[in-house]
């Protein structure tokens, strides 16, 4: 591939089809270009076998009227399909879900067409090797090195973070297994300890060996076989095998034993604790349940009013540990599912540190980065070098002096960040936790979100693949190959065993077409910031736009709330849009809040909060498609000028709020603690990640400020009747 061409910007136009289809001419060829070349592939394959479907077969009268009924039956599906959402479009800014790229759908076709099953290389030969090539190219993305890492495609951001946990409590506990053994054969093995001291495991109490550094934990099988094997050279796989197969069966073998017997034999016996901020997604406790943990093993840490967790509140999580609890993991979020906030990774990683140096504890470090890991992209440059050396070079993480207005001009091989006003402040934000998330021990990320390709495609990463050594699992219907543990030193990693997929993941069966579809996106709109940083660099600045076109509402609409003065005529009942805080990636969430005139300016109006997430719920409604609501009627999407998502804060069982620190919010919006712990809170939410936007406002038509415009009319029109129903009912219970 020749290196990209720099004097020009990057080809947005042709990486999607377009909100009117304009590339649709280019789609219908390269489809069908896959299609006749998949045809092909069938007619030679062994040519003069016979044609078993004849002519006659297809011309006979129950062949096409099955083929009239199959046709008949799709078109009537296709009819329904006009009411999908129209995620392609400028207009939806409501969920997770936007425009695919065009290289990510002729990918998943093309593998879709030839079925491949990516559990074994028998099944997928060529799409295993692609998904282990993806891996180890979102990995470097990540930060992680690249042929050190481990990464991996599967259905989704939940299975994800289970199967991080899933090894996160495998690796936690291989110390102990380790130590016994060294116990039984009276073998001296040295390893680092949290704090940095050198001991040898055998004298080490299980509450060090629970709080040790995850990188020792991991490497400690291959350096304790290495170490064997330099003593007694004879057989070296024979010893590789018996060291795992002791492993596998010891009494501290979670796999095997299962966690209840494992968490037992501690002395004194502990629980688990997964820390993770208010706002994290519910698959943290979906995970603790599966695991065993049970999801009162989760505790939450408190967020703060950007809806980012709060360091201080989890350094005093940490340090006021009771002694019969352990630290499982601690979660940081790159944009959390409702707000797109990004946790201070960069803190959590300090806080690490100098817990290890304190407290002589270490923790397992997942980064849930399933909405916002491909923001990474955006500080990622591409340094001048030939493709060759581009494939196996880690990306460059720049700085920001990079990418401000004042700094110098970057490399020549580089398009600077445009750093508008707008969008500078998020730039500002992002950067140090993002380039923090090369220091997690795990990462979850979603290519089917912000990566822009179809549905499945969640991924994994690890930056040591050594953890699948301490997960495999033998099948021998798909792998004649034991572990590559038990393999010495100088034959690890060799091919065969290096692509290896089902036998060290929770999944099994899973498309080969979701790997090609990632790799041809991938290795077309590369990941760094003149590639798919180019398309996320736009909603970012998009976002920004409409958290300042919402913050900015009653200025703009002013003269519409100011009051009538025609005889007979009634004055509009005002209002005003307030963010719930400043977005850091491309969510945007807001209130819609009555107001009243008093002396020349807007104030609260006294309203229960009741009332304002009724008001709330009927801007929503006419702002998307209710399905409940609208079931068995004509109303459909084509009609639907514009969408919107909603979230609702409530107070959770545990007694805490989402977050904690609800203040802010509720300050802002006048409203109080009481209320809000009975009626929670309705938020109307806006996803931005559609491309189109900058250009579309290029050809004259600002969709933002349209979006804005039809949200003040739905809640102009919602307004007086929720205040009608609202007296009404204060009249019953109050009366006249």
């Amino acid at each position: 591939m020749s290196p990209p061409d720099h004097s020009q910007p990057p080809p947005l136009g042709a990486w999607f089809l377009g909100p009117r289809a304009e590339n649709a001419e280019l789609w219908r060829e390269l489809l069908d270009r896959i299609f006749q070349d998949y045809v092909h592939w069938r007619r030679n394959y062994f040519p003069e076998d016979p044609i078993v479907v004849s002519r006659a077969d297809r011309r006979s009268e129950p062949h096409e009227r099955w083929v009239d009924d199959l046709v008949a039956e799709l078109d009537g599906k296709l009819g329904k399909l006009k009411e999908h959402f129209p995620f392609h479009s400028p207009r939806y800014n409501a969920h997770m879900l936007s425009e695919q790229t065009l290289p990510s759908v002729l990918g998943y076709f093309a593998g879709m067409l030839y079925n491949p099953n990516n559990v074994t290389e028998e099944a997928a030969p060529i799409t295993v090797h692609v998904e282990l090539e993806v891996g180890r190219t979102v990995a470097a993305m990540l930060g992680y090195e690249r042929q050190r890492a481990w990464a991996h495609l599967c259905s989704g951001g939940t299975i994800a973070t289970l199967e991080a946990l899933w090894v996160a409590r495998t690796v936690q506990f291989t110390p102990f297994a380790v130590r016994q053994y060294c116990i039984d054969k009276h073998t001296h093995f040295t390893i680092t300890t949290a704090n940095g001291d050198s001991c040898d495991i055998r004298d080490l109490a299980d509450d060090e060996l629970l709080f040790l550094p995850p990188q020792t934990s991991i490497s400690m099988l291959h350096q304790l076989q290495d170490q064997r094997r330099q003593r007694d050279p004879s057989d070296a796989r024979l010893l590789c095998s018996q060291i795992e197969e002791y492993l596998q069966e010891s009494e501290w073998s979670v796999r095997y034993r299962g966690l209840p017997s494992v968490l037992a034999r501690l002395q004194p016996p502990r629980r688990p604790r997964i820390l993770a901020s208010d706002a994290s997604h519910y698959s943290i406790e979906k995970a603790a349940n599966l695991l065993g943990y049970g999801e009162d093993a989760v505790v939450r840490v408190r967020s703060n009013a950007q809806f980012q967790l709060d360091t201080d509140h989890l350094r005093e999580r940490l340090w006021a540990l009771a002694p019969h609890d352990y630290v499982a993991a601690v979660v940081g979020i790159v944009g959390t599912t409702e707000e797109g906030a990004v946790d201070p990774i960069h803190k959590i990683v300090q806080i690490r540190e100098d817990y290890q140096k304190q407290k002589n504890r270490s923790f397992w470090l997942h980064i849930d980065a399933a909405w916002g890991g491909y923001l990474r992209t955006i500080f990622l440059a591409e340094d001048a070098k030939d493709a060759k050396d581009a494939k196996d070079a880690s990306p460059r993480f720049i700085s920001p002096d990079e990418w401000r207005d004042d700094s110098d001009p970057p490399p020549a091989s580089d398009t600077p960040i445009t750093a508008d006003p707008l969008s500078q402040s998020i730039l500002e934000r992002l950067h140090d936790p993002v380039r923090a998330m090369s220091r997690g021990d795990s990462t979850t990320i979603d290519p089917h979100k912000l990566g822009y390709v179809p549905y499945p495609a969640g991924m994994v990463a690890f930056p040591d693949k050594a953890v699948k050594h301490l997960l495999a699992q033998r099948a021998p219907y798909i792998d004649d190959q034991h572990s590559d543990t038990k393999i010495p030193p100088e034959e690890r990693e060799t091919p065969q065993e290096r692509e290896t997929v089902g036998p060290h993941i929770i999944e099994g069966s899973k498309p080969g077409a979701a790997a090609l579809a990632c790799w041809l996106a991938h290795r077309t709109i590369p990941l760094h910031r003149n590639g798919h940083g180019y398309i996320l660099q736009m909603t970012l600045r998009q976002a920004s736009e409409l958290h300042d076109r919402i913050e900015r509402h009653g200025t703009e609409f002013q003269p519409i709330h100011d009051k009538v003065t025609q005889p007979g005529k009634t004055c509009l009942d005002p209002f005003v849009f307030i963010p719930l805080c400043e977005p850091d990636t491309n969510i945007v969430c807001f209130v819609a809040r009555p107001m009243l005139w008093r002396d020349s300016r807007l104030i609260p109006r006294d309203l229960s909060l009741k009332w304002i997430n009724e008001f709330n719920k009927r801007i929503w409604r006419a702002t998307s498609i209710d399905l409940d609501a609208n079931r068995g009627h004509e109303r459909q999407s084509s009609a639907q000028p514009f969408f919107v998502s909603r979230t609702e804060l409530e107070e959770p069982r545990d007694g805490g709020s989402k977050p904690l620190p609800i203040r802010p919010v509720l300050d802002r919006l006048s409203l109080n603690e009481a209320e809000y712990k009975e009626h929670g809170l309705f938020v109307l939410r806006s996803v931005v990640m559609n491309p189109w936007h900058e250009r579309a406002e290029d050809c004259g038509m600002n969709y933002l400020e349209a979006f804005v415009e039809h949200l003040h009319r739905a809640a102009a029109d919602a307004l007086g009747p929720v205040l009608e129903e609202a007296g009404a009912e204060d009249r019953r219970q109050w009366g006249p």
